[in-house]
């Protein structure tokens, strides 16, 4: 399916700024110098500071700080370089975001630096330079679907793409397996919500088992059809919701005595795109914090707060997406603890949030 893409000028560069380079993979001190020069520049690390929660392209950069696109198209590479920085395309343009610190040699001085980046308060200029971007976003959003209500009546799939943040979402949980301490197994992941499918095979080849979890029988088999296409053995597929899942453990548990310790636990989770569309998102958080083992991780893929007030109707949206800190809210009041994130903003104004959080505690040793 095309995606498509409003007919206005993109608040972001094209491929032709230089955004992406091949840079030769260096490591040990070589790797910590480019990282400490990186860093050794207040504007490089105002650019980090602005993109801890959003992603920009190099115009909206160079407007945020008053440069000229060459300066920032170099400070920006500087940045990709030293592995501080990512990219994301979309059609022509690129936007950049902030690199997840990973599991490298330098991964603890990156965190580091991000921790003390954040904890500094954005200049006032600065921070209505932000507020002017995120209205012409808006503006740029409210156009383009005025102008495509009718296709996205039909075709709601189109406000989000899952291709606009798979990669993302595989990013954030390959950093949380590679994590040497606390060793997290990688038998069962549930994707919640599923939806054709698109993502069940990127699970597959990280968790020995996937369950593909809906309640809506004609998903499940779309479901089913993608994984028959694609090969995918190791994928099963309940009718159901979260709490059938938790009602399915306690049944189990009461048939074998043994497995009390959670037979059907889940190392990971994931909800791509779902809790938008759930009256009672908070339930659900609480039943995942339920399924996961110890150690498991819950990765949520969600609109960030909008107010564009049309997509109830156009696609059955309930929530107008969440904001970071009502999830974080509800993710914390179920006892799970906030891991690595990342931020992707799109050409027709949404933005996406890929969050993780982990149910801390170790197994239960066996007797």
């Amino acid at each position: 399916m095309a995606k498509a893409t409003p007919q206005t000028q993109s608040i972001s560069d094209t491929a032709s700024s230089g955004a992406t380079s091949n840079v030769q993979s260096i490591t040990g001190l070589a790797a910590l110098e480019r990282l400490l020069k990186a860093s050794a520049d207040q504007l490089r690390l105002e650019i980090l500071q602005v993109l801890q929660h959003d992603s920009f392209g190099v115009l909206e950069l160079c407007n945020l700080f008053s440069i000229k696109q060459s300066a920032m198209s170099h400070h920006l590479k500087v940045l990709s370089n030293a592995d501080l920085v990512t990219t994301r395309r979309e059609g022509n343009a690129i936007f950049y975001r902030r690199a997840l610190p990973g599991s490298g040699d330098n991964s603890r001085f990156i965190s580091q630096l991000f921790a003390s980046i954040d904890a500094e308060i954005l200049s006032s200029a600065l921070q209505e330079a932000i507020d002017r971007a995120q209205k012409t976003r808006s503006e740029l959003s409210l156009r383009f679907f005025s102008e495509n209500s009718e296709r996205f009546k039909a075709q709601q799939d189109l406000i989000v793409d899952i291709a606009d943040y798979r990669d993302t979402v595989d990013e954030i949980l390959d950093t949380l397996i590679a994590e040497p301490f606390p060793h997290r197994e990688t038998k069962q992941a549930i994707e919640i919500g599923p939806g054709d499918g698109s993502y069940l095979a990127n699970l597959s080849s990280r968790f020995n088992h996937v369950i593909a979890l809906d309640n809506a029988e004609p998903m499940l088999q779309q479901c089913r059809k993608t994984a028959e296409q694609q090969g995918l053995s190791k994928v099963g597929f309940i009718l159901g919701d979260t709490s059938t899942f938790i009602q399915l453990d306690s049944e189990i548990a009461k048939l074998s005595p043994s497995t009390q310790s959670g037979a059907r636990k889940a190392d990971c989770v994931v909800a791509n795109m779902v809790l938008h569309h759930n009256a009672k998102p908070q339930n659900i958080i609480n039943d995942v914090a339920q399924l996961l083992a110890p150690n498991g991780v819950f990765v949520i893929s969600e609109l960030c707060q909008h107010d564009q007030d049309w997509v109830r109707d156009a696609a059955g949206d309930v929530w107008l997406g969440f904001s970071e800190a009502l999830l974080d809210n509800w993710t914390s009041n179920s006892g799970l603890v906030k891991g690595p994130s990342s931020y992707t903003a799109l050409r027709n104004g949404f933005r996406i949030q890929i969050l993780s959080y982990i149910k801390k505690g170790q197994p239960v040793e066996a007797s």
